[in-house]
């Protein structure tokens, strides 16, 4: 996974070390095809060459080059780079990830082309519909080029992702900041879901916070997938954010399987730490919640991490818990 728009320019996270992988199995109801072959994808993509072509989705008599200066790095990962960018037109600043081919990656057909693209292209398309939810980035337009494909995302500013946020207020949050995060990340995983989108990877590198006006919004979808109502039996991921269900046996629903990544990040956002220190432990489902929280928090982190999928509670039973209606009592 790639930490986009982080406030430091060389953060990298190892596969090995993150559990990230690009695994999806073509099990969806929206056919798919193959990516084009002969295109594997090395290491993280190197900022663009200005004399490469560029092919733009929206409108076909324009490049990349054309269009969009490249500014200076503001992250990188497994699945791509983030630069700054500026749209020539009107000044327009920008987020521009570029992401190199794999010949395993998967495509899907566009709701909005109508013809085989990139699954994170596809996701970003379909939640960047209307009505706009203003907790997900949103994809502006992209470009596909011979060995890379190329995202030009909305760039809130000023901002930093989550992780960084909770660091720099000493690592842990307060209940009614947390709170009033933990409402615009259920909204973006709702509108997700509504959408038939399975984000797969919702942590705090993949949130940005708007440092001015405390807006929230879901980044990073290259380890998504299109929803399905069987069983997953691949995962993309943060393997500290995975369910118990897949490492006991392999498969999971995507619902169950957001509801447990928002508990583990409710529980980072006010504990400071997370719940599961590996596998084996999340396996077991046993966690401690740090002394001094409300019953109500208590309460909606220990349901979000029912180690029974079944027992969760469902993405709206989550937006009328009772822990959203506490307020501050100073």
């Amino acid at each position: 996974m790639i930490i986009l728009y982080s406030d430091t320019s060389q953060r990298k996270r190892k596969r090995a070390e993150e559990g990230c992988s690009q695994c999806f199995k073509g099990t969806s109801n929206v056919s798919n095809t193959d990516a084009p072959a002969g295109k594997k994808r090395k290491g993280a993509v190197k900022r663009p060459r200005k004399t490469t072509p560029g092919q733009k989705k929206a409108t076909e008599s324009e490049t990349f080059d054309s269009r969009y200066d490249v500014g200076d790095k503001l992250g990188e990962g497994c699945f791509g780079s983030v630069y700054e960018g500026r749209r020539i037109s009107d000044g327009l600043q920008v987020a521009i990830k570029f992401v190199l081919k794999w010949e395993t990656d998967r495509y899907v057909y566009s709701p909005v082309e109508s013809k085989a693209v990139p699954v994170e292209v596809a996701l970003l398309q379909i939640t960047s519909q209307p009505p706009v939810c203003q907790n997900i980035v949103q994809l502006i337009e992209w470009f596909d080029e011979p060995e890379e494909y190329i995202l030009i995302l909305e760039r809130p500013h000023p901002c930093v992702d989550l992780e960084r946020f909770m660091l720099n207020l000493g690592n842990r949050l307060d209940e009614e900041t947390a709170r009033a995060i933990m409402v615009q990340a259920v909204e973006a995983a709702s509108q997700c879901s509504t959408r038939g989108v399975l984000h797969r990877d919702m942590k705090g590198e993949n949130f940005l916070i708007n440092t001015d006006t405390s807006e929230v919004k879901l980044i990073d979808f290259g380890c998504g997938d299109l929803i399905k109502t069987t069983e997953y039996d691949r995962y993309a991921g943060t393997l500290l954010y995975c369910p118990p269900e897949f490492f006991v046996s392999r498969k999971y629903h995507a619902d169950p399987a957001t509801v447990w990544s928002l508990g583990v990040l409710l529980f980072r956002m006010v504990c400071g730490y997370l719940p599961f220190a590996d596998r084996a432990k999340t396996k077991l489902g046993i966690f401690n919640i740090k002394d001094g929280l409300s019953k109500e928090c208590c309460n909606l982190i220990s349901w979000c991490l029912e180690w029974y999928p079944s027992q969760r509670p469902s993405l709206q039973q989550i937006t009328e818990h009772e822990w959203f209606q506490c307020t501050n009592q100073a």
